[in-house]
Parts: C-alpha cells; structure tokens; sequence
C-alpha cells in the first residue's frame, strides 16, 4: 500500500454531529440514568420510568443513524 493510499475514511461519530445534536444526545444520555434510577424493583419493565428511557436510547439512536447517514451522504 504505501502512503496511506487505499484507505477507505472511517465515520468518527463526534465529529458527525452538529452542536445541536451534540447537547441533545449528552442531555439524553442523562435523563435515560435518571428515569432508570426511579424504576421500581419489581415489574422495571412495565413501568412508565422504563418507558421514557427507552424513548429516549431510541431517540439517541435516530439522531446517531441521521448523523451517520449525512456522513456517507458527504462521502461520495
């Protein structure tokens, strides 16, 4: 190979993010540790504190999908 020719670029996620996306998946990413902190003990999964931290991972992972596919977007 020689040089560095030949390597394909690799998706580095922070650096995909907007500033914007950037605070909303940080914010996310501490209110899924808060509402899973106030789960219940028993029946964690039918509770509505699980519910929202489900919403949000989901959310996290849209925003993370969107970024990734505006990177190959760019790409080519």
């Amino acid at each position: 190979m020689g040089k560095g020719k030949g390597s394909a670029p690799q998706f580095d996620l922070q650096s995909a993010l907007t500033r914007k996306e950037k605070r909303v998946v940080r914010e996310a990413e501490g209110m899924v540790q808060y509402h899973l902190a106030r789960c219940p003990l028993r029946g964690v999964f039918e509770s509505p504190e699980y519910a929202r931290a489900e919403d949000l991972k989901q959310k996290v992972k849209d925003i993370e999908a969107k970024a990734r596919k505006r990177w190959e977007a760019n790409l080519f």
